[in-house]
């Protein structure tokens, strides 16, 4: 499985699975973003919404690409959700935990 850093690479991967009739299915999991707390807290930082994590994982009979997509606002979400909306049409979708997820990636490798 190929771990991708970019939204362009993985609706690139996407359509050329499309052009192809590829057939595979995507795995979605969203969920707070955990890092260690931080020992001095910043002013800067109340009333901000948690950091969380938009996981994608397409996997076809060919090939697998993973991605992270790190937001703290639901209109980050949404735009992206919006760019991959023919690439959630095309591939069977599925709604993932963490735990599924992180099987799914752990495996993978």
């Amino acid at each position: 499985m190929k771990q991708i850093t970019d939204l362009k690479e993985l609706k690139d991967f996407a359509m050329a699975m499309m052009d192809k009739r590829v057939k595979g299915k995507i795995y979605v999991n969203q969920a707070n973003y955990s890092l260690e707390e931080p020992i001095l807290s910043d002013e800067d930082t109340a009333g901000r919404q948690p950091l969380q994590v938009l996981r994608i994982l397409i996997k076809t009979d060919y090939e697998s690409v993973y991605y992270e997509y790190l937001f703290n606002e639901a209109l980050d979400l949404e735009e992206i959700n919006v760019q991959l909306d023919d690439i959630y049409l095309y591939f069977e979708k599925e709604i993932v935990s963490v735990e599924y997820m992180n099987d799914l990636v752990r495996i993978g490798q």
